[in-house]
């Protein structure tokens, strides 16, 4: 992990052993293992690497290919309607969210064609390279880990923050207003309230790893399924969540900033696991 000041924190370099002499609990430990390991899952994939607990590949791609197999054995021909998500999550024993991020890798390869208010229809297999989805990690998987880290960022901001922070997270809700209607604007300040709270504990790691986060939420995954969801209300909700957010740390109220967080991203968790049809 390198710092900007161009110092390392190899854990086998000099700064690292040094900080160790001084600190070395198993809970200052545990904690700070925890953060690297969240980082190291939300790196890109490195050549070399050894297989996590879910193998080589992503749970999402895993059931993706074998929703395919069935497609490529004819059991669901061109045009016809997929099984339920929960009846395709009861045929493999994984949950529905998981099928939801597999079924979205194959909308993305123009394999199926999810419909609002319908369902999942199989098209027509194309006659080249399917388009590429590079592995990474699923909406949810990346919403779980959010929940987990902007929780307790939101609580330590709430007892550390200043009054700039106040009138940052002010002026970020109000673009938020000021640009309802333009999506990728109010994602923006969505962003800037996000990483203005993470900056409020004082803490440059727990910044970095929101803006790691939140850069996994920009992959083709995500767009496609936010694309079937992100509605005005749902954006409506959200300025809602975020005032929430914004007056718990006002008030210096560490466990309602906690909880208005998590509320906010178990929102958003439940708004994408809606059905289809």
């Amino acid at each position: 992990m390198a710092l900007s000041s161009g110092l390392s924190l190899d854990p086998k370099g000099s700064i690292w052993s040094k900080l160790g002499n001084h600190f070395c609990k198993p809970l200052f430990l545990s904690i700070l293992m925890a953060e690297m390991d969240l980082i190291d899952v939300l790196a890109e994939p490195r050549a070399g690497r050894p297989e996590t607990a879910d193998g080589a590949e992503r749970n999402y791609q895993r059931l993706a290919g074998q929703i395919l197999g069935l497609l490529s054995s004819g059991e669901f021909a061109a045009g016809s309607r997929l099984p339920s998500e929960r009846a395709l999550a009861e045929r493999f024993n994984v949950s529905r969210t998981a099928i939801r991020e597999a079924i979205i890798a194959l909308e993305v390869q123009d394999v199926v064609d999810v419909r609002m208010g319908s369902g999942i229809y199989v098209r027509e297999m194309p006659a080249g390279p399917r388009p590429y989805v590079q592995a990474g990690p699923g909406p949810f998987e990346l919403l779980r880990a959010r929940h987990l880290l902007e929780g307790e960022i939101a609580a330590q901001a709430a007892g550390l923050r200043h009054d700039r922070h106040v009138d940052r997270l002010y002026a970020a809700m109000d673009q938020m207003r000021l640009h309802f209607h333009d999506k990728q604007a109010n994602e923006a300040s969505d962003l800037e309230f996000h990483q203005c709270i993470a900056e409020a504990t004082g803490n440059a790691v727990l910044l970095q790893m929101v803006n790691a986060l939140w850069a996994q939420l920009r992959g083709p995954i995500w767009s496609r399924l936010e694309a079937h969801f992100h509605t005005p209300v749902m954006r409506q909700a959200s300025l809602a969540d975020h005032q929430r957010i914004f007056t718990a740390i006002v008030d210096r109220d560490s466990q309602a900033a906690k909880l208005a967080m998590h509320q906010h991203i178990d929102r958003v968790v439940s708004q994408f696991a809606k059905g289809w049809a």
